[in-house]
């Protein structure tokens, strides 16, 4: 490996540690692969490549749509690979994922970045494609092609805690999107924990853009799922019990 090449890796490693040393561990789930001639497996990660489209409005804001492949899937703390945890994915079906965002640029950037991103809003959905014939438009990664086959796994809206961070060689994200939901079909993929995890965090790095224009941007992705943070969880007994005690008082 070329020194230049080492510096930036080891710079962009730190960035990351840096920026997302909150991270949760690794939390398992178990997925149901039968239907398309595999077995029920235990994972921790998904990975893959992305190519995305930022648009900047020369105010300050941009707007981003991307696409996924996730065609990788990890267990053992992310350590054991597709193939050595008994997936079939890639080979017998695929994953992708779309992804949206709206936000701002401010420059110079959080955390020693030179420029940063910070979405106000986005959305995130994960779908599996068992003809494995799924395409994105490069020019407008939301405009997908056959299509009809495909089954939503799960997705949200709700997007929390976010940043982007722009260095000169390259940049790191990280999103977590809150009330991630399964269908029905993302019921009989993900068959465990029950429920299933409530939060999914995305993150990846990407490639050095100018903060102008249409930017097509790649790199790559991985998503994990956690559980809620406490406060939200004594939100949520909050007001599990105050429907309790309305229910009794209606009875």
């Amino acid at each position: 490996m070329k020194l230049k090449t080492l510096v930036k890796s080891l710079a962009l490693t730190a960035g990351i540690a840096a920026s997302f040393s909150s991270q949760a561990d690794f939390l398992d789930f178990q997925i149901d692969e039968t239907p398309y001639g595999g077995e029920v497996i235990t994972a921790d990660k998904l990975n893959g490549g992305y190519f995305e489209l930022l648009s900047f409005d020369g105010a300050g804001n941009f707007t981003a749509t991307a696409f996924a492949s996730m065609n990788q899937l990890f267990g053992n703390d992310g350590s054991a690979n597709s193939s050595q945890i008994g997936s079939v994915i890639g080979a017998n079906y695929n994953l992708y994922a779309t992804f949206s965002a709206t936000g701002s640029v401010m420059t110079p950037g959080e955390q020693g970045a030179n420029s940063s991103l910070s979405a106000d809003s986005g959305s995130f959905s994960l779908y599996l494609d068992e003809n494995q014939d799924t395409t994105a438009d490069v020019g407008a990664p939301s405009v997908l092609s056959n299509t009809s086959d495909d089954k939503l796994l799960g997705s949200s809206d709700n997007l929390a805690q976010n940043v982007g961070l722009l260095y000169g060689f390259g940049g790191v994200f990280d999103f977590l999107f809150r009330d991630f939901e399964l269908t029905a079909d993302g019921d009989t993929y993900f068959v465990s924990p029950t429920p299933f995890y409530m939060n999914v965090r995305v993150d990846g790095d990407f490639d050095n853009i100018p903060l102008q224009g249409d930017q097509l941007v790649t790199g790559d992705v991985s998503a994990v799922f956690e559980v809620p943070e406490p406060s939200t969880i004594a939100v949520l007994a909050l007001g599990l019990l105050g429907l309790g005690a309305s229910s009794r008082r209606k009875a």
